[in-house]
């Protein structure tokens, strides 16, 4: 099964899930009772109204199914959404993700940072996405990118088609290639402007050193499956 046809089947499924979980009387009352939220969140992100209703009706369909209700959706099933609806599946960076979006000790995802990350995810822009790709590459937390930290992002991304050893060469190998693309400066590491300065030159370089954001046919898929339908209930 090819990958656009795998994401269209699991998007689907996800949205049919979450369909069944919520009568139309619930609906109207979550509709209603969260109306200065959606009005307030669809003003502050890249959503309509409708859309931004449609969205939060999603999380709250997954809230009724997480381990505590009144904490939100937990990491879990959010880790969930994002394999089976946006085709993200490296669990390394999985972790990087979560830590870039809510760097909070909390277990769980709020209503507000559900709508913020997709709308990042679906309709960022680039300045949005450059600034969070970083934070999700920047494992030390020290602002920059050395030889170390992008030898275990690649080595990470590259594993999973070969051996240790196989995996291991070719990182170094595109660590090579990247820097002397990307370090400006010439100091052996890449800075946030440097990262940034290359990216707006070359937009293909901002998912250089592995997946974070989902495909353009994975975020079309998901829009019109699990939002755009929701939103015209």
């Amino acid at each position: 099964m090819s990958k656009t046809k795998k994401s269209t089947k699991c998007a689907k499924s996800f949205g049919e899930s979450i369909d069944s979980s919520m009568d139309s009387m619930e609906e109207t009352r979550f509709k209603k009772k969260f109306q200065d939220v959606i009005y307030r969140l669809s003003k502050k992100f890249h959503f309509t109204y409708a859309e931004m209703e449609g969205l939060l009706i999603v999380y709250y369909k997954l809230q009724k199914q997480s381990k505590d209700f009144y904490s939100g959706v937990d990491k879990s099933q959010f880790r969930d959404v994002l394999h089976s609806a946006l085709d993200m599946t490296d669990d390394y960076l999985m972790d990087r993700i979560f830590y870039a979006l809510d760097r909070g000790p909390s277990a769980f995802i709020s209503m507000e940072t559900w709508a913020a990350t997709l709308s990042l995810f679906l309709r960022g822009t680039l300045e949005e996405k450059i600034n969070y790709c970083y934070s999700v590459y920047d494992t030390m937390g020290d602002g920059t990118l050395g030889r170390e930290n992008l030898f275990h992002l690649l080595k990470n991304s590259l594993v999973s088609q070969g051996t240790d050893e196989e995996a291991e060469e070719s990182a170094k190998d595109m660590i090579e290639v990247i820097t002397k693309k990307m370090d400006i400066d010439r100091d052996g590491k890449i800075s946030f402007n440097d990262y940034k300065q290359s990216v707006l030159r070359q937009p293909m370089l901002l998912e250089a050193f592995g997946q974070c954001l989902p495909s353009r046919t994975d975020i079309y898929t998901f829009m019109t499956t699990c939002i755009t339908n929701m939103s015209k209930m």
